[in-house]
C-alpha cells in the first residue's frame, strides 16, 4: 500500500514537474515574441519601460545627431586666434561623451531587462550590435588617442598617428550612430514612431552632416590639391562685411590680415593653431 502511494506521488511530482516545465518554456518563447509584457506584473511597467526607451533614444540622438557632429565641425572654423581644441572641441565631445555613456547605460538595461535580447538562444538585433561597439570604441579609443595626440602635438608642433586614429574612430562612429537610428526606429516599430520626429531627426542630420562633410572636403582640397592654408589658418573678419583672413607677417615683425581670396602664398605656420586632431 505503502510502495503505491509513493509511486502515484513519484508520477504525480514528475508529471508537475513536466507541465510546469513546459509553462516555462512557453512563457519564455512568449516573452520573446512579446517582449513588452515581460515586465506586465509591475503596475507600471510597461510606462517604466516606455520613458527608459524614449529617453534613451532621445539622450542618443542629441549626442551622434548634434554634438558629436558640432565637436567635428568645430576643428574647421575659421577661429584663428581661438583656442578651438580646449575651449570649444573638448568641452563639446567631453559633454556628448558623459552623455553617451548614461545612453549606453539605459540601452543595455532596455536589452537585458526588457527586451530579453541577451537571453540565452535570442537573436541579438544589429541596432544593439552597432551601439556597443560604437559606444565600446569611443569610450576606450577616443580620450586616449585625443589625448595622447594633444601630448604629442605640444612637444613637436606636428600631428601624429594618434591624431589619425582619433580623427578616423570619431568620424566612423558618427556614421555609425547616425546609421543605427534608423535600425533604432525598427525596433520601435518606425510605424509607431511620429513623423513629426522623424522629419526633425533627420532634418538637422541631414543640415549638420552637410555642413561637417563640406567643410572636411573643402579643407583635404585646399590641403592637399591647392597647397593653401585650410580654414582654421583664417579668422572672421569685418571689412564691409563679412570676410575671411589670416594675419601675415610683415616686416617691421608686425601683422597684417589678408583676406581668403587673395591669398596665393604657401601654407604658412598659422595651420598649427591647435588644430591637431
Amino acid at each position: 500500500m505503502h510502495s503505491r502511494l509513493l509511486l502515484a506521488m513519484l508520477f504525480a511530482a514528475s508529471a508537475a514537474t513536466a507541465a510546469a516545465g513546459a509553462t516555462v518554456l512557453s512563457d519564455l518563447n512568449h516573452e520573446h515574441e512579446s517582449a513588452l509584457h515581460k515586465r506586465s506584473f509591475f503596475a507600471d511597467g510597461e510606462k517604466i519601460f516606455l520613458r527608459k526607451r524614449n529617453a534613451h533614444a532621445c539622450i542618443m540622438s542629441i549626442v551622434f545627431i548634434v554634438l558629436f557632429p558640432l565637436g567635428a565641425i568645430s576643428m574647421h572654423l575659421p577661429l584663428h586666434g581661438v583656442r578651438v581644441t580646449t575651449r570649444i572641441h573638448l568641452p563639446i565631445q567631453i559633454l556628448g561623451l558623459v552623455m553617451m555613456i548614461g545612453g549606453m547605460g539605459l540601452g543595455i538595461d532596455i536589452a537585458r531587462v526588457d527586451l530579453n535580447f541577451f537571453a540565452k538562444g535570442a537573436t541579438i538585433k544589429g541596432h544593439v550590435v552597432i551601439g556597443l561597439l560604437t559606444t565600446s570604441a569611443l569610450i576606450l579609443f577616443q580620450p586616449a588617442m585625443g589625448l595622447l595626440q594633444h601630448r604629442h602635438f605640444k612637444r613637436t608642433g606636428k600631428k601624429g598617428v594618434f591624431a589619425y586614429i582619433h580623427r578616423w574612430t570619431g568620424r566612423v562612429a558618427i556614421c555609425l550612430g547616425w546609421i543605427n537610428t534608423g535600425l533604432g526606429f525598427q525596433l520601435v516599430p518606425i510605424s509607431l514612431v511620429s513623423t513629426s520626429c522623424l522629419v526633425r531627426e533627420y532634418v538637422i542630420m541631414g543640415i549638420l552632416g552637410a555642413a561637417w562633410f563640406f567643410l572636411v572636403w573643402w579643407d583635404g582640397y585646399r590641403n592637399h590639391f591647392a597647397k593653401k592654408d585650410k580654414l582654421g589658418a583664417y579668422r572672421l573678419g569685418w571689412n564691409g562685411g563679412i570676410v575671411l583672413t589670416r594675419p601675415q607677417s610683415v616686416g617691421d615683425g608686425s601683422t597684417s590680415d589678408v583676406k581668403l581670396e587673395h591669398s596665393s602664398s604657401p601654407r604658412t605656420s598659422a595651420t598649427t593653431d591647435q588644430r591637431h586632431t
